[in-house]
């Protein structure tokens, strides 16, 4: 990774074809690190739930417009199949996955890490557990070390924690804690990105949010970005137009 503000945008689901290669081409355009192509999508209650190992191919299609795809996985054979098919058909293609907040098996973790082998062009984020604890998120990072990848390959992510119990005046769908988000990052000298999307829950959440983030030193961004978020399957109420992306960035 560089030096610079990590920058990961797009829908919060793969949808279609459609809108997954017009968000490849809004992201090229803005030289984005990594285009959001989410395949696997943990649901609190059944729904739409992703396109699942079919919209692999999506992945691939990103990479060949030169746009690096990112994707949540549940399981390690997501991981494999990934990187083994993205990697191989674009070889000047980077992926990133990530290990989403639900997903707590210390195992799953373990053998995700494991299954990204040595595979320099492919990188792991890890976000935080719903819950706030600061041992529990270490424990999340020292598993997937455990498992084996190296630390210039991974990333955390902070996306907050439930609001049960906690102040919400802006009625946020998590609370941030940056204070314990910047003892992790110091203690274990990874870079941090934030989740203004999971974290604010509604376009204007996010916007404020970014404001509150920007005085932390964070190293980067994920954010979801939609080409027609009325018309999103999942999260809807927090995706933006690429015009607000825009506008947002002029906030990092």
């Amino acid at each position: 990774m560089t030096n610079k503000t990590i920058i990961i945008t797009g829908p919060c689901a793969a949808e279609s074809e459609e809108q997954i290669l017009l968000s490849a081409k809004e992201a090229k355009k803005r030289q984005v690190d990594f285009l959001r192509v989410s395949l696997w999508k943990p649901r609190t209650k059944p729904g739409f739930d992703g396109l699942g190992e079919k919209g692999i191919e999506l992945l691939v299609k990103v990479a060949k417009m030169g746009v690096n795809p990112a994707t949540e996985v549940i399981i390690p054979s997501h991981a494999e199949k990934v990187i083994d098919t993205v990697l191989t058909a674009v070889p000047t293609a980077k992926v990133l996955l990530w290990i989403g907040a639900r997903n707590q098996n210390h195992y799953i973790q373990q053998e995700i890490a494991r299954a990204m082998g040595n595979e320099k062009r492919a990188y792991l984020m890890v976000k935080n557990q719903p819950w706030p604890s600061l041992e529990h998120w270490e424990g999340i990072i020292e598993h997937v070390l455990h498992g084996g990848i190296s630390k210039n390959r991974l990333l955390i992510c902070h996306r907050g924690f439930s609001p049960n119990g906690h102040a919400n005046p802006y009625g946020y769908r998590n609370v941030p804690d940056y204070e314990m988000t910047m003892k992790i990052k110091n203690k274990t000298k990874l870079p941090v990105l934030f989740d203004p999307s999971h974290t604010g829950g509604s376009v204007d959440n996010v916007f404020r949010i970014v404001k509150e983030a920007a005085k932390h030193s964070f190293d980067g961004l994920i954010i979801e970005v939609h080409p027609n978020p009325k018309n999103a399957k999942t999260d809807a109420k927090q995706q933006l137009t690429w015009k607000q992306f825009d506008e947002l960035l002029k906030l990092v």
